[in-house]
């Protein structure tokens, strides 16, 4: 069972990325689910959204090909799907303030991520 988590503190903007790579050569993933939250009280006004993608650490060049999925909730929601990790990948979360929002009033905020699904061995 794969179950991996980290963290990242929003800058300026209200951007953040958590990054996570495969173990080892011999191994690939399967992300199955996104466990998101930020340490925003339950009543935030203003709270991040949240994508899961492959090789990707800036939102602006997210495509549907290596796209996971969005939370329009990042402090506190899970979403899922289905995305191969291979060895050679590395599976983002992003969060970033939503469209026409200024990130300014998400500076410092801390956001947490667990990605969970399954992982391969290669037998060589």
């Amino acid at each position: 069972m794969l179950r991996k988590s980290g963290s990242v503190v929003l800058d300026a903007n209200g951007t953040g990325v958590i990054l996570f790579d495969v173990d080892n050569g011999s191994q690939r993933w399967v992300v199955n689910s996104i466990v998101t939250t930020t340490n925003q009280a339950a009543t935030a006004t203003l709270v991040p959204y949240c994508t899961g993608c492959l090789n990707t650490y800036d939102v602006s060049v997210i495509s549907p090909g290596n796209q996971f999925g969005t939370t329009y909730s990042g402090n506190n929601d899970t979403f899922g799907g289905s995305l191969d990790v291979s060895p050679t990948d590395t599976f983002c979360v992003l969060y970033y303030p939503p469209p026409g929002e200024s990130g300014a009033a998400l500076a410092g905020v801390v956001a947490a991520a667990v990605i969970r699904g399954t992982y391969y061995t290669r037998r060589t």
